[in-house]
């Protein structure tokens, strides 16, 4: 019998807790060496942040006391990352710990909210190539990228995975084929065959995501052009500006696992939009934020 380890969250299998932490190191190791084979380089960035380090959803940053001023903790690098693409026009990734205030519970959600998590981005330039050929390289990179890490993964974990449950055939058969992709528009006159109806807008949650891969009989699925109104507000427009130039892969269990979009480099038009769907407090100012184009 296996031994087991106590902690103050319950008493777990000391074999498991091996498994789990040997599974993570080989799957980010995977994931760094093939964005280091991409000309992608790692970075360090900071975890203690302006509000603008929320990045999409200010109503879910962790607020602290920085020396008598407000701060708050990362949930994304992204604009820091911007940044460093811009000046050195050079892929960069950061591997950092993201944080959210997202206290809730719901039944449909187990195990997709965490308050503290580790968070992979990368970002690249990608001069010459037009938005959805720009869009095309980013799912191109993350399906390799995740593809290099579950094949080492499983060439030196399998039997890790196998004792936390996971399933070998389907995890290799992953790898074998392209990941599915499909338009948001696509997405709802599927989610329509069923009883419900889904008018453009409709921010897919994880009901939908499971519907959507149960279609795809567990195919790692990319969605792509979001409505605009519900995506971030640096995030290439289409020429209607009625959609963004964003893909979410969606993965069995998990539903949305990664994101990834195409920015938007005219400063001009950035300027034509603000951030989130409510008021947010800021230096004891309330600041009215809108998805929409201002």
């Amino acid at each position: 019998m296996s031994e087991s380890i106590k902690t103050g969250l319950g008493e777990y299998s000391k074999d498991k807790f091996n498994a789990l932490i040997n599974v993570r190191s080989t799957a980010l190791g995977g994931i760094r060496a093939e964005l280091d084979t991409l000309g992608f380089t790692e970075v360090s960035t900071a975890s203690l942040v302006n509000i603008a380090g929320s990045c999409e959803n200010p109503n879910a940053s962790f607020k602290l006391n920085y020396y008598g001023r407000d701060a708050h903790l990362s949930q994304s690098a992204q604009l820091q990352l911007e940044a460093l693409v811009m000046r050195l026009k050079r892929g960069v990734y950061t591997v950092n710990n993201s944080f959210r205030e997202e206290n809730y519970d719901d039944p449909e959600m187990t195990g997709r909210r965490l308050s503290e998590f580790t968070l992979i981005e990368p970002e690249a330039p990608l001069p010459g190539l037009d938005p959805d050929a720009a869009l095309s390289r980013v799912m191109d990179t993350e399906e390799r990228v995740l593809k290099a890490a579950t094949r080492k993964s499983l060439e030196l974990r399998s039997d890790n995975i196998a004792l936390l449950g996971g399933n070998l055939d389907y995890l290799a058969s992953t790898v074998k084929k392209p990941y599915q992709r499909v338009t948001y528009d696509e997405a709802l006159k599927i989610l329509n065959e069923g009883r419900q109806t889904y008018s453009f807008g409709h921010d897919l949650g994880i009901r939908e995501e499971r519907q959507l891969l149960q279609y795809f009989e567990g195919t790692p699925t990319f969605v792509t052009h979001f409505p605009a109104s519900i995506k971030f507000f640096n995030m290439k427009r289409t020429p209607d500006g009625e959609r963004a130039y964003s893909a979410d892969l969606l993965m069995p269990m998990l539903g949305e696992t990664t994101g990834g979009a195409v920015r938007e480099e005219d400063g001009k038009i950035i300027k034509k939009y603000t951030y989130s769907k409510t008021t947010l407090e800021i230096g004891g100012k309330r600041v009215k934020l809108s998805a929409t184009n201002s």
